[in-house]
Parts: C-alpha cells; sequence; structure tokens
C-alpha cells in the first residue's frame, strides 16, 4: 500500500468513527499526495456539506468531477452541485450542473424538477415548463413541480391563465396541506379577475401569512369591500411592517378614498423600501398632486418619462394624463398597462342574426359598466339611453358597479329593457352573457378609470367592441386592441395625432353625451358661497389632480394682473387648501384670493356655478363633465386644447356650441383672454348672452342628435363586420 492509499485508509475510518476533523486532515494529506484522488475530494465535498460550508463544499465537488471519468458520469454528484449552487442563489451555475445530472439520469422527478426550477429563476420560461412536465411524467402527484409548472405557465404566456390554474389546483389537490400552493392559486385566480374564488381559498388557510393576507386586501378590493380590503393590508403590515407591496396597495386604497395624506404615507414608504414595484412611482407622483403636492415636480415626471420609454411599468394610463399631454406615450403607457393585465387578445366573434340586417332584426347594443350609478358618466348618458330608437335598436346594460334604488340609476333601469347587476361574476362570465344576450355592439363605459373590467372586452362580449366617455384616450393593444372602435370627433383626435391610437375611430359630429333634462338653477347668490358680491370670480371646479403647477402658474399671472379677482376651486381637503394657498403666497397672491368650494349635491353644485364669472379649463386634463355643467347653466369655459384626448375635450365641447373665441391657441393667448374676459364685464355679458343662445341651437346638447349618430356608427360598424372587413374609421355624418 503507498503512502496515499495508507492516509485514506486512515480518512475512511476517522470519517466512520465520526471523527471528522481527523478525517478533513486526512484527506488534505491525501489529496496533496494524489491531487486526483476522486474519492478524497468527493468526500471531502460531502464533510464541507456536512458542516455547512458549501462554498468549500462546491470546490471540493468540481475538483472530483474533473479528477475522475467515473464521478463526472455520477448524477449524485452534478445534482450536489446543483443543490448548492440553488442554496446559493446562484442559478446560472446550478442550471447547467442539474442539466447534467438530468441527463445522466433522466429517470429522476426530483433532479427534473430542480432543473425547472433553476431555468424558471433564470427567465426561461419554457424550458421550465418542459422540464417540470418530464418531472409529472414520472411523478403524476409530484405537487411542487405541479406548482412550478403553473408559475411557469404564467411567465412564459399570459394566456396560459386558464391552464395555469389548473396546475395550481392539482399542486393543491396533491398536497391541500401546503399554505404555498392556495396562496399561488389564489393569486392566479385575482389574475383571472375570480375575487370570488380567491377569497375561499385564502379562507382555507390555517395561518394566512403576510403574502396571503396582501392577496386578501387585492381581491376584496376588487369586489368593493373596500372597509374589509383595508384591514387585511393592516393585518398584512402587522405581520410584515416593511412588505412594500403591502404598503403600496394600502396606499392605492387610501387614495381611491380621498384620504391624501395617509394615501401618500404608505406609497412615500413603499418607494423608499422598493421603487421598482409596477406602477408605483406613477402612483406616487399622483397621489402628490390631489394636495398639490410639488416637491421636486419636474425631477420626477422626467425620471417617470424616462422609465416609461426604457419599457417599464412605471405609471397607469390615467395617472399619465395628469402628467403630460403626449399622446405617443399615453398610447405606450396604455399598451404597457393592457399588456401587464395578462389578458389574450379579443377573438373574433360570429356575426349575430342581427349583425347587418339592421332591416330584419333589431340592433342588440350592450352598455358596460361600473358607473351608471351616482357617478358624472351617469348624468352625462342617461338621455341618450333613453331616446335610442327603440324600433331598431335593443338596448341593455350589465352593470358591474354598486346596485342603486334610486335617484340617477333608478332612472336608467326604466330608460332601458334590460339592466342587469353583474358585479358578482367574472369577467369572462360577464361576456358570456353579452353574448347570450345577442349583443351586436359591446360599448365600454368605463375603459382604464376606477374599477375597470377590461377582461369581458378581452373575452369578447361582442362582434364589435366601443369605448365611449370613460375613458378618453386608447385602451391600447397594439393591433389586437380591446376595443374595435374609440368613439371621439374631429376635436378630439386631429388626423395629426391619429397615429397614437390603436383602435379604429368613429368621428361622430359631436363626441360628448348629454342630458337636458338636469336642472338650470337659479344661481346661489355668492353671500351664501363665501364670495366678494362685486370681485371677479374665476372658478374651476375640476378635480385638484388636474391641476398642474404650470396651469396654477398662468392663474397667478392672471390674479396679478386683475386685482381683486379670487380663484374659486374646490376644496374638499384641508391638506390640499392649505398647500395651495401656500403656493400663492411663495408667489405674490394673498392666500385669502383663493377660495374654497365643498362638495355638493348635484343640484347645489349646478345652482353654485351660476355664481361665477369664467371657468378656467386645464392642461394637460381638460375639465369633461364639469365643462358641460358649467356650460349648461351659462358659465363660459376658457381653455387651451393640447395634442391629447384628455387634453381636447373642452375644446370638442365649445367648438359643438360654435365658441372658438373660447379655445385659447397658446399658453400665452388663454392667459391673455381670461385676464381681458376678467377686466371686462360687458364682454363676459356678451359671451353668456352668446352661450344662451348656442346651448339651445348648438349640437353640444342635442342629445337626439348623438342617439342617432351613436346608431348610425353600430349600423356602418356591423355591416363591416357582416362584410368580413377589419375595424376601420368611420365617420358619421348628421
Amino acid at each position: 500500500m503507498g503512502r496515499a492509499d495508507a492516509v485514506m485508509h486512515k480518512a475512511l475510518a476517522a470519517y466512520r468513527k465520526g471523527q471528522l476533523a481527523d478525517a478533513v486532515r486526512c484527506l488534505r494529506v491525501a489529496v496533496d499526495l494524489q491531487p486526483d484522488q476522486a474519492q478524497a475530494l468527493r468526500l471531502l465535498g460531502a464533510i464541507a456539506l456536512q458542516q455547512q460550508r458549501p462554498d468549500e463544499a462546491v470546490r471540493w465537488l468540481e475538483r472530483a468531477v474533473m479528477s475522475s471519468l467515473e464521478v463526472a458520469r455520477d448524477p449524485q454528484i452534478h445534482a450536489a452541485l446543483g443543490n448548492l449552487h440553488a442554496a446559493a442563489q446562484r442559478w446560472g451555475e446550478a442550471e447547467p450542473a442539474y442539466a447534467t445530472a438530468c441527463a445522466l439520469r433522466p429517470g429522476d422527478a426530483v433532479i427534473q424538477h430542480n432543473h425547472g426550477v433553476a431555468l424558471q429563476e433564470l427567465d426561461r420560461a419554457d424550458a421550465a415548463r418542459a422540464a417540470f412536465e418530464r418531472a409529472l411524467a414520472l411523478e403524476p402527484r409530484y405537487a411542487s413541480a405541479h406548482h412550478g409548472r403553473g408559475l411557469a405557465l404564467l411567465a412564459g404566456d399570459a394566456a396560459a391563465l386558464p391552464d395555469a390554474l389548473a396546475a395550481f389546483g392539482a399542486a393543491v389537490a396533491c398536497d391541500a396541506a401546503n399554505p404555498r400552493y392556495r396562496t399561488e392559486r389564489a393569486r392566479a385566480l385575482i389574475c383571472a379577475a375570480r375575487h370570488a374564488d380567491a377569497l375561499e381559498d385564502l379562507a382555507a388557510l390555517a395561518a394566512p401569512g403576510a403574502d396571503a393576507l396582501n392577496l386578501r386586501g387585492i381581491a376584496l378590493k376588487a369586489l368593493g369591500r373596500a372597509d374589509e380590503a383595508l384591514a387585511a393590508y393592516d393585518a398584512a403590515l402587522a405581520a410584515a411592517p416593511d412588505f412594500a407591496e403591502a404598503l403600496s396597495n394600502r396606499g392605492n386604497l387610501r387614495l381611491l378614498a380621498r384620504q391624501f395624506a395617509p394615501a401618500l404615507a404608505d406609497l412615500g414608504r413603499a418607494v423608499a423600501l422598493k421603487p421598482g414595484i409596477d406602477w408605483l412611482a406613477g402612483t406616487y407622483l399622483y397621489a402628490g398632486l390631489h394636495v398639490f403636492d410639488w416637491r421636486d415636480h419636474d425631477a420626477r415626471r422626467t425620471a417617470l418619462l424616462a422609465a416609461l420609454d426604457a419599457g417599464r411599468r412605471s405609471v397607469q394610463p390615467l395617472a399619465l394624463q395628469c402628467l403630460v399631454d403626449d399622446p405617443a406615450r399615453q398610447r405606450l403607457a396604455a399598451q404597457r398597462w393592457t399588456a401587464s393585465l395578462g389578458l389574450p387578445a379579443p377573438a373574433p366573434c360570429a356575426p349575430t342574426a342581427a349583425t347587418g340586417t339592421a332591416d330584419a332584426a333589431r340592433i342588440r347594443i350592450t352598455y358596460i359598466s361600473r358607473d351608471l350609478r351616482e357617478h358624472p358618466l351617469a348624468y352625462l348618458i342617461a338621455e341618450v339611453l333613453e331616446l335610442h330608437d327603440r324600433a331598431r335598436f335593443e338596448v341593455s346594460v350589465l352593470h358591474y358597479g354598486p346596485a342603486e334604488a334610486q335617484g340617477i340609476q333608478a332612472r336608467l333601469r326604466a330608460a332601458v329593457e334590460r339592466f342587469v347587476d353583474v358585479a358578482a361574476l367574472p369577467d369572462a362570465e360577464i361576456a358570456a352573457l353579452a353574448r347570450r344576450l345577442g349583443s351586436d355592439v359591446a360599448v365600454d363605459l368605463t375603459g382604464f378609470t376606477e374599477g375597470a373590467r377590461s377582461g369581458v372586452f378581452a373575452a369578447r362580449a361582442a362582434p364589435v367592441q366601443m369605448s365611449y366617455l370613460g375613458y378618453l384616450g386608447t385602451a391600447g393593444g397594439g393591433a389586437t386592441p380591446l376595443h374595435d372602435y374609440l368613439i371621439a370627433d374631429a376635436v378630439l383626435i386631429p388626423a395629426a395625432e391619429r397615429a397614437h391610437y390603436d383602435e379604429a375611430i368613429v368621428y361622430l359630429p359631436s363626441y360628448q353625451a348629454n342630458d337636458r333634462q338636469r336642472p338650470r338653477p337659479a344661481p346661489t347668490p355668492r353671500a351664501a358661497l363665501g364670495l366678494p358680491e362685486q370681485a371677479c370670480v374665476l372658478c374651476c371646479f375640476n378635480n385638484p389632480c388636474k391641476i398642474a403647477p404650470e396651469q396654477f402658474a398662468d392663474w397667478v399671472e392672471i390674479l396679478h394682473a386683475v386685482p381683486g379677482a379670487v380663484l374659486w376651486l374646490l376644496g374638499e381637503d384641508e391638506l390640499a387648501s392649505r398647500q395651495l394657498r401656500a403656493h400663492a403666497q411663495a408667489l405674490g397672491v394673498a392666500p385669502e384670493r383663493l377660495v374654497f368650494a365643498p362638495r355638493r349635491s348635484r343640484d347645489a353644485y349646478l345652482a353654485s356655478l351660476g355664481a361665477a364669472d369664467l371657468f378656467l379649463d386645464t392642461l394637460p386634463y381638460n375639465a369633461g363633465t364639469t365643462a358641460s355643467d358649467a356650460l349648461w347653466v351659462g358659465l363660459p369655459v376658457l381653455t387651451r386644447p393640447g395634442r391629447s384626448f384628455s387634453a381636447r375635450v373642452a375644446a370638442s365641447l365649445l367648438t359643438a356650441l360654435d365658441l372658438p373665441e373660447l379655445i385659447a391657441p397658446t399658453r400665452a393667448d388663454y392667459v391673455e383672454r381670461a385676464i381681458a374676459l376678467a377686466r371686462d364685464p360687458a364682454a363676459r355679458a356678451a359671451l353668456r348672452a352668446k352661450l344662451a343662445a348656442q346651448r339651445d341651437a348648438g349640437r353640444l346638447f342635442d342629445a337626439p342628435r348623438v342617439a342617432r349618430s351613436l346608431e348610425q356608427a353600430c349600423r356602418e360598424a356591423l355591416r363591416l363586420h357582416a362584410d368580413g372587413a377589419a375595424p376601420r374609421d368611420i365617420v358619421v355624418i348628421d
């Protein structure tokens, strides 16, 4: 026996007796004497692993593989190396080790599974799925492999959500006691908008962790159970105070509840902890706009846009409309948001019996919305729904917002042939219901506003799908948009900006639906509103988030030029009012020249508008319903149109009333016209007289004309569909 063999013999004897230190000492001597002593190298690796020195174990095992063809052909060595690299999150090293082990022992389900995990961590979703499927072919009840397959399916193709749900279901069936599998299935159910089902899975967890509690909050919020959602987020954060995703979600919920200070606190903490959370940076900046928190506004906006341009999920489309007038970027944000929803592209839908045969059967229009309730949109659309030609059109509503027995919703329920409350249904079932009703045209009245159910349109609710009123812009989707048509007019989407919209465009003669039955009350006395009797009252009742720093700077310039004039704004939040007055004072305007109005009932609000002299619009996000309300009661609205849909709404309304003198082409012109009108009561009186005449003669408040225009658009879109033609722009002629 040579010296190396003798030393190796002593090492093995010490190892068998558990004398690991002596064994290691002898093994090192053996390796010094014979560097390719495979058995010594392998045993040194095993002892290092046993003593929890993984990096040392890797070095010994890799030397063992290089030292001997026999060791190099041992799948267990490669599997062990894969496990060591995986434990250290070195997935680039783990994957080839597992791949070699799989090649050497293809019938080992555990090694195939572990290879799938490594591939998944390397974002190689298709290869990971294949590895998990090989593991399942060997061991069909391998719960973790079912789970991994579900994750790989979701990562590889958002349209694979049904298959992923089945995979997670199989994992639960194989190991119902493992909370990870129910939690992951709940996450996928939320992605599928099956929020009630997700809650069932989460309720089955004996001791839900922070992740499960956060998911519970997401599902409850989607079901409109805001108080319970808040409690779930609170519980998640009690369990994990630095859980950035839960902070972000709670901040979003508080923002929707208009609890701005706590929302900003949550969102700010989330940004500090994990700034890369999808949409967080944009939401944080957007939340600050509600209370005029303009700290570092320009720099933060620039960074946000750079992130958007770089392909990141930095800002949601609705928030972006308050931040920039850039239709190309708004399209990009919409496309990014739509892609993030994981929705399949809407599949073609066969024509219904009525499609293309309007003379033989009534065309069925189904309006789908969350906001046909006490909401501005409901007041805009009400009379148009009442005025559809029932001889030619069958009108239905599928409503996934709150059910209300009184007020505007009661009127809307009476206006249509069926009004179905579908809030409890998943998106795909709402779409299926629309199809069972024989819908020819489905009109989305929500778009990307709060509570949107875009999945309804991804599941194809009707052969023709249109977007109208709720969201002011494209929903994206590229070559396969969620909606076939976006309803607009030539002012909202001029030819120069047409390329920034993915849908075909329906150009109505005038875009906005309006209700002639809304009251036109006598003006409330100024004294009752806290307004000066003799001063010029400039007002803007747009939501504060629409008032950008640049816009406020223009208003300050106007106030400087018109001594005694006051600016009358919506003032529902004390922090917002205090901060805007501080901005005014910093710019040399006395804080008391800003007057804040509380939110009032609709009738009281309309009556109060008559106390103002001029409504000043905002850019980049115009007044919509607030502008038409002002014009309805006879209050002139001054606007400066931008390039985007949401930046041109007021110009569309004023064009429909033939009031071009209230459309200022430039920023300087906007300021000059405002100053001139504020200084000239006679000019304002002449404008009011013209507005009063045009209100009855113009297109804006001609609800019958809007109803006929929409019907004509539906007929033409259905004719194109019946002919097998792709959607294309439609110009409706009076």
